[in-house]
């Protein structure tokens, strides 16, 4: 089912109960990428909490400049604004309590539990069912601004993935053989987020990475990690206190990795 746009913006703002997301909730039938609007919002000095919802996406993204498909009344497609103030070594952070927000969010709706991938994935049973997109605005003739997307499976079937996905995507539908309402999923998540964000600023990184590490399978796990043309492989042990993935290497030796694409080996 499509979105309400004009009902849905009005009615989720009176219900969202949040201290600093939905300033402002924009719902829109098609854009090219929810983040991209965000940022012009902001060169134009937007408040804090800024909300956009898509009904789908001609140009979604995810990391490394990949694509995120977008049907239409299916997932959830959403950017919100922050405004911390962190330097750019501080974003993986906000990537980690995002993440925390999501599963949290799907678990409450989903009959399997999901469970997080570092950085950025939420998975059930080995499938993607989230992504995240954290972007950091910094320049010295505009305003700062942490932007976020992110894209939640939501009522997609099978059929409904391309070819190239089936075998790695799901959905909450999928999942409980049933569809969700959407719009409760999108103030779920937007309540976490609020509430995760705040105790962030008040707790600080520790608390992240807390609820970060009791929501996924990793640690312990061996994996690979690539990172640009290079790879390492060792056993995932814990984030630092900068939420980098701490790997204990063949070698013996542990190395801590801000970046890279987590593959679990099954040797």
């Amino acid at each position: 089912m499509t979105y309400e746009y004009e009902s849905d913006s009005i009615n989720l703002k009176k219900h969202l109960r949040c201290e600093r997301i939905g300033s402002s909730i924009i719902f829109l039938p098609e854009i090219d990428s929810t983040n991209d609007l965000i940022k012009k919002y902001l060169m134009n000095n937007v408040s804090e909490g800024l909300v956009v919802v898509a009904e789908t996406q001609t140009a979604g993204r995810g990391r490394r400049g990949r694509s995120w498909h977008s049907p239409p009344e299916t997932g959830i497609y959403l950017s919100t604004l922050l405004k911390p103030n962190l330097e750019l070594s501080q974003l993986a952070i906000i990537t980690l309590l995002v993440g925390v927000a999501a599963v949290l969010t799907i678990n409450k709706f989903s009959n399997q539990n999901a469970y997080l991938k570092w950085p950025n994935d939420i998975l059930i049973d080995s499938k993607k069912v989230c992504g995240l997109l954290c972007e950091m605005v910094k320049k010295q003739d505009a305003p700062d601004g942490v932007i976020i997307g992110i894209g939640i499976n939501v009522n997609q079937m099978p059929e409904q993935f391309p070819d190239h996905l089936k075998s790695i995507a799901t959905s909450i539908r999928i999942v409980n053989g049933f569809p969700i309402d959407r719009i409760a999923v999108i103030q779920s998540f937007l309540e976490n987020l609020d509430h995760e964000y705040q105790t962030y600023l008040n707790e600080g990184e520790s608390s992240v990475i807390k609820k970060w590490s009791l929501n996924t399978k990793l640690f312990g796990k061996n994996v690979s990690i690539k990172h640009g043309s290079n790879v390492t492989t060792g056993s995932a042990m814990r984030l630092d206190e900068l939420g980098r993935l701490v790997l204990l290497l063949d070698n013996g030796y542990e190395e801590a990795f801000d970046s890279g694409e987590v593959s679990i080996r099954e040797d």
